[in-house]
C-alpha cells in the first residue's frame, strides 16, 4: 500500500514523499479500514519535525484522524462489520497518513459515521483525545480537539447561558468556529474575532452576530464594550462587556477590559506563541473568573466526561443552525481542493502558515490497495 513513513526528523514537511509500505494485518479484537479521508493538524508537523513533545519511535506514520470503508473485521471484533463507514483514531494518534489504518478496538475510539454525513465532514469531527488515559496523557497536551474542547469549554467550564453574550477569538480557526457553532445552539449572541474579512465571512455564515477584524480594528476591546452597551440600552442583556470569553490565542491581557461582571475567561490555548501573565486586580474589579479549558486533561482525569462530551458533540449535528436555518455541520476549509496522499504536504503548508479556515482535510480517491489483501 502507499502511505508516509517517518525514518527519522524532517527538516521540513517538504521532505514528506510517499512511499511502498508494506499492507497491515486486521486486529484479532479490531478493524481494517480503507483510508478516505485524513484529518490534518498543526501538530503533525511538529511531530515529524521531532519538535513534539512526545516523539514516536521511528519509523512510524503520522496522522491521527481519518474516515474510511471497513474491509476486514477481526475474529474477537464486535458491533462492526465489512463495509460500515467509520470514523476515529487509533490508540497512538498515528497512522493516518496511508491507504489502509489497522484499529484494535480495544484502545482505540472508532464510530459509525452518522447518516447523511460525508467521510470528509466525519473526519473533521475526530478527537484525538479520545483515546485511552494512557494514551491522551501521551499524545493529548497540545492537540487541536476540536470539538471535545469547544463543547468542553462553552457548556461545561463557561456554563454559558441564552441570555449571555460571548466573544470569540479566532473564530475562523478549528476551535474556533466550533464554539460559535455550539454558541448558536445554545441561542447566544456571539461577537467572532479574526484576522481577516473573508475569515470573519465564514463566521456570519455561522451565526455570528458581530464580527470584528482585529487586524484593523486595534481597540478590538473597546468595539466588544460599545457592542454590548448598545445590547443593555436595548434590555437584551445585564452587563456591558463579554460574559464570556473564548480564547485559544493569547488575548487574555486585552480581554479582561471587555469582560463584563461576573464574567468567565476561558483560557483555551496559545496560537499567538506567548503565555500571558494576567494582571489579577482586573480580575478583582470585574467579579471574573479566569477559567482553565483542558480537554486532553479531562480525559485522564475525568475519564466519565468522555462519553458524555461526545455525545453532545454529535448531538450538536442533530440541530438546525439558526443561521443557515439547516442542520449543524463541521467546517471543512474548501478555498482550496487536497486530494490524494501527494497533496498532504501541501495542505500541511496552508495549514502551518495559517492560510486555512475551519478543518484541514485530505481526500483520498478509491484506491486498490483493499482489493490486493
Amino acid at each position: 500500500m502507499k502511505g508516509y513513513s517517518i525514518n527519522h526528523w524532517l527538516k521540513g514537511i517538504e521532505e514528506l514523499k510517499v512511499v511502498d509500505l508494506p499492507a497491515p494485518k486486521c486486529p484479532a479484537n479490531g478493524i481494517l479500514c480503507e483510508v478516505k479521508a485524513i484529518g490534518l493538524n498543526f501538530f503533525d508537523i511538529l511531530l515529524v519535525k521531532g519538535q513534539y513533545q512526545s516523539k514516536p519511535p521511528f519509523p512510524f506514520t503520522p496522522g491521527a484522524e481519518f474516515a474510511g470503508v471497513i474491509v476486514e473485521v477481526g475474529p474477537q471484533a464486535k458491533g462492526f462489520k465489512v463495509g460500515d463507514k467509520v470514523f476515529g483514531t487509533d490508540a497512538q494518534g498515528l497512522n493516518a497518513y496511508a491507504e489502509l489504518i489497522p484499529v484494535p478496538l480495544s484502545s482505540s475510539f472508532v464510530f459509525k459515521i452518522p447518516e447523511g454525513m460525508s467521510f470528509s465532514e466525519a473526519c473533521a469531527i475526530v478527537s484525538p483525545a479520545l483515546l485511552s488515559p494512557q494514551s491522551a496523557l501521551n499524545f493529548c497536551f497540545y492537540k487541536p480537539m476540536i470539538y471535545p474542547t469547544s463543547y468542553t469549554a462553552v457548556y461545561q467550564r463557561a456554563l454559558l447561558q441564552s441570555n449571555e453574550t460571548i466573544l470569540v477569538h479566532a473564530a475562523a480557526g478549528g476551535v474556533g468556529i466550533t464554539a460559535v457553532q455550539f454558541a448558536k445552539a445554545i441561542g447566544a449572541t456571539v461577537i467572532a474575532t479574526a484576522s481577516s474579512d473573508e475569515k470573519l465571512e465564514i463566521c456570519k455564515r455561522e451565526g455570528a452576530d458581530y464580527i470584528i477584524n482585529y487586524k484593523t480594528e486595534k481597540n478590538w476591546a473597546a468595539k466588544v464594550n460599545e457592542i454590548t452597551k448598545a445590547l443593555v440600552k436595548a434590555g437584551k442583556k445585564r452587563w456591558v462587556g463579554a460574559d464570556v470569553v473564548y480564547d485559544p490565542v493569547g488575548l487574555i491581557n486585552e480581554s479582561t477590559k471587555c469582560i463584563a461582571w461576573n464574567g468567565r475567561l476561558l483560557v483555551v490555548g496559545f496560537a499567538g506563541g506567548k503565555i500571558e501573565n494576567v494582571p489579577a486586580n482586573r480580575l478583582l474589579l470585574k467579579g471574573a473568573s479566569l477559567v482553565g479549558v483542558y480537554w486532553g486533561g479531562t480525559t485522564v482525569q475525568q475519564q466519565e466526561r468522555v462519553v458524555e462530551t461526545w455525545k453532545g458533540c454529535l448531538d450538536l449535528f442533530t440541530k438546525v443552525n439558526p443561521a443557515t436555518s439547516k442542520v449543524f455541520r463541521p467546517i471543512i476549509f474548501t478555498d482550496e481542493s487536497y486530494v490524494g496522499l501527494e497533496s498532504i504536504p501541501r495542505a500541511l503548508a496552508a495549514l502551518g502558515e495559517r492560510k486555512t479556515y475551519g478543518k484541514v482535510v485530505v481526500e483520498l480517491p478509491n484506491t486498490s490497495a483493499a482489493a490486493k489483501l
